[in-house]
């Protein structure tokens, strides 16, 4: 495997930056127990041996050069493995790439794909098909969505096949909701009974739709109706 190709430390009196240099990528600096398979190499870098390859202090912080960008990562307190620094990471990133944390916590460059794109300006497209029924919040496609020349004016709020029960030419039907100042009827006979009748008149009030035949329906005659109301 890939590994450590220079090490040296840098000191001040606060802290001291170790710098690193290695073949792998930043994702598989930060895997558990990366530090200590590499004790051979750093130990050879440093002509000293396996049990003791490299002086590590407390305040250490590495600053590694990987290759895919740089970060910096802490010394675990068991000096087996580098821990990603969080809030620091490397700052060459790919054209049209994004920052996302991996499986091991690392801040990696990937390419944004599925329902969206985005480009190296920062604009995001929508997949085409992307946006399913189920990505949509109920009650949430409303007439406002609809251009102007496919918005209806009126849209059905009742709707059903009813048969009469007679006794008047005038008979009323319960359709709860309905409004009598607004709402509009349509009533088509589909079945003219034994009585033979048409329907010369229907009223929407509130909660009856009330249908004037010309006679008699009987117990028989069958309609269907439709109530509209104005969009909104």
């Amino acid at each position: 495997m890939a590994g450590i190709t220079f090490i040296r430390r840098d000191q001040n009196d606060e802290s001291n930056i170790v710098r690193i240099v290695a073949e792998n990528t930043l994702a598989e600096v930060g895997t558990a127990d990366y530090l200590l398979g590499q004790a051979a190499n750093i130990a050879a870098l440093n002509n000293a041996s396996d049990a003791e390859p490299f002086d590590w202090q407390d305040s250490d912080l590495a600053l590694i050069y990987a290759s895919d960008g740089h970060g910096f990562f802490e010394i675990s307190a068991d000096r087996t493995s580098f821990v990603i620094l969080t809030g620091l990471v490397s700052t060459a990133l790919a054209s049209g790439d994004i920052f996302v944390g991996n499986a091991s916590n690392i801040a990696t460059a990937v390419a944004m794909s599925g329902d969206a794109t985005i480009s190296n300006t920062g604009a995001v497209t929508i997949a085409n098909n992307a946006i399913t029924t189920a990505k949509i919040l109920n009650a949430n496609v409303t007439l406002a969505k609809l251009a102007t020349g496919i918005a209806p004016s009126h849209v059905i709020k009742f709707a059903n096949q009813v048969t009469t029960v007679g006794g008047a030419a005038a008979e009323a039907f319960t359709v709860t909701g309905a409004v009598g100042a607004t709402d509009r009827a349509f009533v088509q006979v589909v079945d003219n009974g034994t009585a033979n009748v048409t329907a010369l008149q229907a009223v929407v009030t509130n909660d009856t739709l009330t249908v004037t035949f010309s006679g008699n329906p009987g117990a028989d005659t069958i309609i269907n109706y439709q109530i509209i109301r104005a969009a909104s």
